[in-house]
This record gives structure tokens, sequence and C-alpha cells, in this order.
């Protein structure tokens, strides 16, 4: 016989195998910890089938799978939903999962979508191209002129889909409006507040869900993947739902990452509007740039509803065009401090070049029309020092001259 074989006479003393394969439960305390911990369980236990019951039905409080969702998760979409003055908040494994969960749920054969031009350019690909495919059929119309919605609004339209500030150009739709509108039509408004937290509260001025990249200005750190969700309960159920079906559900320990980052969100976004401002300002005086786009200056196109609909800053996004792609290319390659990273909202200043990141691969008609060009620079602004970032600007400008 194997002494492997060989039965233990005491259940007491299992053989080493037991007691790797097996987990500790957590010692009991009658403290609790000051910071929550990720829970990073993938499956939940239970008592017996009617716990399993209980918990299913709604009867009893629990989790069985986290694809349906966590603690964690719970934790990070209960803030959301106070911080954006919501019933409930779902969240996604990404802004695009978080977009995705909310048109699906919405849409469905047939129906139609008017959607902002303006969107960032995977939106757009998802709405104009891959939701075609379920016979979802879909017109852009321009955000920033309540005209064109109501040129493209039919009867068959359930959602209307704008940003809060659009991405590059950071042009400002008038939100009341075209919640109204959309809501006349018999649709509901959903705006990607990406760019935006803090500033404002979509829900409040008429819109039906606010979406956001969490990965972005709510993560904070360029170390988390998420999308999050913010709408009335039943609206909050059913995304739920179609992201565990469709696995767009996001996980445990980024959902605990964007927690620890939300802690700090308020004194970011405070600091970065006041940075961006003041070098946009700036840079309005350099002879190397054709335009400055901030909503933060007086001669930006939508500035005067800036100042009635956002609170507490103008965003941390500053947009340069510097004339063609040669150019752009020349700025990047000199400026040795601020990185060419295509993402936003991190703690340290980066950049992006819309026409080869963001909004590659769209119609260069569409690039035309949105003001996208060869030598547009999109700057996103974090807590350095605002001399220090300005003579970095500045010297790489100088480069172009």
């Amino acid at each position: 016989m194997d002494p492997s074989d060989t039965p233990r006479s005491s259940p007491a003393q299992p053989a080493p195998e037991t007691i790797c394969a097996r987990p500790n439960l957590l010692p009991g305390s009658s403290s609790t910890p000051l910071v929550p911990a990720p829970q990073l369980s993938v499956v939940y236990r239970f008592e017996g089938l009617d716990h399993v019951d209980a918990v299913y039905q709604g009867q009893a409080d629990g989790f069985v799978y986290a694809r349906d969702g966590h603690p964690n998760a719970s934790a990070l979409a209960a803030r959301i939903a106070a911080l954006e003055g919501a019933e409930a908040a779902a969240v996604c494994g990404s802004g695009m999962a978080a977009s995705a969960a909310v048109l699906l749920s919405e849409l469905g054969s047939g129906d139609h979508i008017a959607f902002a031009e303006q969107l960032y350019g995977k939106t757009i690909s998802l709405i104009d191209r891959e939701l075609r495919r379920f016979g979802i059929e879909a017109t852009g119309f321009d955000a920033t002129r309540p005209e064109s919605l109501a040129a493209v609004l039919r009867d068959r339209t359930r959602l209307v889909m704008v940003e809060t500030l659009s991405n590059p150009l950071l042009r400002l739709p008038d939100l009341p409006v075209l919640a109204a509108m959309a809501n006349k039509a018999g649709a509901k408004l959903v705006v990607d507040h990406t760019f935006a937290p803090l500033l404002c509260r979509p829900l409040e001025l008429g819109a039906s869900y606010v979406v956001h990249s969490g990965t972005k200005l709510i993560g904070g750190h360029s170390d988390l993947t998420l999308g999050l969700v913010a709408g009335t309960h039943e609206e909050m159920d059913r995304v739920r739902r179609l992201a565990s079906t469709f696995g767009l559900s996001g996980n445990p320990f980024e959902s605990w990452l964007a927690c620890r980052g939300l802690a700090t969100l308020p004194l970011r976004s405070s600091r970065c509007c006041a940075t961006a401002l003041e070098l946009a300002e700036r840079l309005t005086r350099s002879s190397a740039i054709r335009a400055v786009h901030y909503p933060g200056l007086p001669d930006h196109p939508d500035h005067e509803r800036a100042r009635t609909l956002l609170h507490g800053g103008f965003g941390a996004i500053v947009t340069i065009d510097l004339g063609d792609r040669h150019r752009a290319d020349t700025f990047i390659r000199n400026l040795g401090q601020i990185p060419f990273a295509p993402s936003l909202g991190d703690v340290a200043t980066t950049l992006s070049h819309p026409a080869t990141t963001s909004h590659r691969g769209q119609e260069p008609g569409l690039l035309d029309r949105l003001g996208i060009t060869p030598g547009l620079i999109r700057l996103s602004i974090g807590l350095e020092d605002p001399a220090d970032l300005a003579a970095d600007l500045e010297q790489a400008l100088a480069t172009l001259s």
C-alpha cells in the first residue's frame, strides 16, 4: 500500500495538502479596520440551499459571484450615486463598458439613438458601427446647436448621448435644453461626465444617465480601468444584470483603488482646474500656438454657458492647436518632463494627440467638421507647480520658432 493511502486516525491532524488548500477564515475582532479592505474572492460560501435562495431572491444580504457583484463594487457604487445625486450606481470594467451597458440595456432592434458628433472616438464607433449590427439606427448631431438635435429626433429615438465637456475641443452643450428636448420626444439623455466630475450634476440638469470613465479623474493615478454609471434604482438593476450577462462588470481590486482615488478627487479637481486656467491664459500669449481651447477663457464659444453650468472650475484639460502634424511632433519630442501618454486624469500632467489616438480611424470629414486637426495637442493638467509646467511648455514651444 502507498503510504499516502493510509487513513489518518485523527481528523484534527490534516495532511499538509489539506492545510495548504483550505483557506482560513479571518479572525474575529471587536474593532473594525479604518480602511475597508479589498475583497478579492470570486465566489462566496453559503450555509445551505435556503440561504442561497434567500440571497438570490433579495431576502438576505450577500454576494454569490464577483461578476454579479462584490463588496468593493457596492461600496464604490454607493459613493458615486451620492456624488451624482442618483438613486443608485453600477460599476463596469471600463468607461466603454459602462457606455455599452447603458446602450444595450435601453436599445433594441428598430430603435434609434441620436449622438453628439463631438463624442469620444471609440464611443462613436460603438454607436455608429457596432450597434448597427443589432438593427439599431444612429444619427449624429452638433450638441452645441439644439436645433441640430431637433432635426434628427424620430418616433423611435430612445436615447440622446452627449458629453459634458467634449473630447478634445471642450465644447459644452446646453444640458437642460437637450434634456428637455429628449424627454419631450420620449427619449432619455445620457451624459458622459468623464471630463467634469464635481463640476456639475447632469442628473439635476435633466439627464437620465450619467457615465464616467473611472480610469480618468476619479481613479486619478493611471493605475486602474473602470467605468461607472448612475441613475434610478430600476435603471441600475437593469444595467447590472446586463453587465453580468455580457461580462462587463468591474473587478474588486480596481473598485477598491477607485474608492481610494475618489477620496482626493475634490482636492485634485480644484488644484488642476486652477492650474489649467492659469496655463491656458499664458498659452494664449504664445505666437507659436494657432488656438487655445479652454472653456474658462472668455473667447471660448461656450464660456458663458460654462460660467452658468459649471461650478468649482472649468476642467483639467487644455487643448492647443499648433497648426500641423510636424509642429505637433516637434513639440511633443521636446517636452522632456511632460510625457505623450494617450489618457488623462493622472496626478502628473500628460499630453495626447487626438488625431492619432482618441479619434484615430474616424472619418476625415467628421474630423474636419469637429476641428480636430493634425496639429491638435490635448494637455491633461496634473498637480505640479504651475510655474514648472509653464517653463516646460514654453521651452518646447520655443523650438517651433
